[in-house]
């Protein structure tokens, strides 16, 4: 097999995005993904780009707004929402709405927090259940979960990247310098410089990470189901952002189209994703009665790349010279994505090779 500038490990949002934005800077491009193209939690997350309330991501999710919105104005086969739909942190506690609005205030101005008393909230969203109150936060956009994946991937092959399905690949390191990848039938394809985009699965494939993961899983089960009715703003429960929960289990709901998509699980094991479907809609229920009578029509569980001190991996391997990982954002990466890819882009472009703000040397050093 013909060799290349660069390979790419992982057909997910990072690794198509850093496809394109690669292809289209004059570099030649492969791109290996073992199974297939947005199989991961780009493909099976709820489908909703949103504000991530973390200064180590806000800068992320802001600039990758921008490059989805100049996607969506290039493939027919990708809408972003002109404005996002609002989200809705919901509680049975209308006190602690009350403080959490206080404190996003604080902190996030620019979502215009507003604290809406049970009346209101179900004035606006009638399918909530009685005495449900809410904080509206300016944030939300959904999208079909695989949608914004498939178009980068369209993009990169327009500009000349060749997407290899189906492939396995393994970065292949020799004196301290990147050789090329590994294929699964053994054959070497030699390559100046390798990303390594594999989400959780990251460590296993570079040099010296496997003994000591930076990276591991946490699993989210969301089951699809059809709502009559459903509510035009994402629903999430309140706290669900600080993952601070005993079982695992919060409340989410977004509707694209005619799919109402509802979660969310924090697990940090492979669960079972149809044993849980019906409890994770059980407790959904407490917030949308109407969920009740909701078919399940489909269950998915995709594991999210946690890293060990929140923060993204990206950028250059430290004595690895040609070998970059762009990995561990969390529930965050497919509202995150693309910023992250191009920033690692540019490194590899060695347009911005100064940047350290999420670099991997910090991961010698916790």
């Amino acid at each position: 097999m013909t060799g290349s500038d660069v390979a790419i490990i992982g057909g997910g949002i990072i690794g198509t995005s850093a496809a394109a934005y690669l292809a289209e800077a004059g570099r030649s491009v492969v791109l290996y993904e073992r199974a297939n193209l947005a199989a991961a939690s780009s493909g099976r997350n709820s489908g909703v780009l949103q504000h991530p309330f973390d200064v180590h991501f806000v800068p992320l999710h802001e600039a990758s707004l921008a490059l989805y919105r100049e996607l969506s104005e290039a493939d027919d086969g990708f809408a972003l929402p002109a404005g996002p739909a609002g989200l809705m942190l919901v509680s049975l506690d209308e006190a602690a709405v009350t403080t959490a609005a206080s404190a996003l205030a604080r902190d996030w101005p620019e979502l215009a927090p507003a604290v809406l008393p049970p009346e209101l909230a179900t004035a606006l969203e009638p399918a909530l259940a009685e005495g449900v109150a809410a904080c509206r936060v300016e944030t939300g956009y959904p999208v079909a979960p695989s949608a914004a994946t498939l178009a980068f991937a369209r993009r990169a092959e327009r500009a000349g990247a060749r997407l290899l399905i189906g492939t396995e690949a393994t970065p292949v390191v020799e004196s301290g310098r990147v050789a090329g990848v590994r294929l699964g039938n053994g054959d070497l394809v030699t390559s100046g410089q390798v990303l390594i985009a594999a989400g959780p699965w990251t460590p296993a494939l570079i040099p010296g990470w496997s003994q000591d993961p930076f990276i591991s899983s946490l699993w989210g089960v969301v089951v699809s189901t059809s709502l009559p009715g459903r509510p035009t703003h994402v629903l999430e429960e309140l706290g669900i952002d600080s993952q601070d929960f005993r079982d695992g289990r919060m409340f989410s709901l977004v509707s694209v189209g005619e799919n109402t998509s509802v979660g969310s699980t924090f697990l940090n094991y492979e669960p079972d994703p149809a044993r849980l479907a019906p409890e994770i809609l059980g407790r959904a229920r407490s917030f949308v009665p109407g969920l009740a009578n909701g078919p399940i029509e489909s269950v998915r569980a995709c594991a999210r790349p946690i890293t060990r001190d929140g923060r993204p991996v990206i950028g250059a391997l430290p004595e690895m010279d040609g070998l970059f990982v762009c990995a561990g954002h969390g529930p965050w990466g497919i509202s995150t994505g693309p910023a992250s890819s191009r920033l690692v882009a540019d490194q590899m472009l060695e347009l911005d090779a100064e940047r350290v703000e999420y670099t991997p040397a910090r991961v010698l050093r916790t």
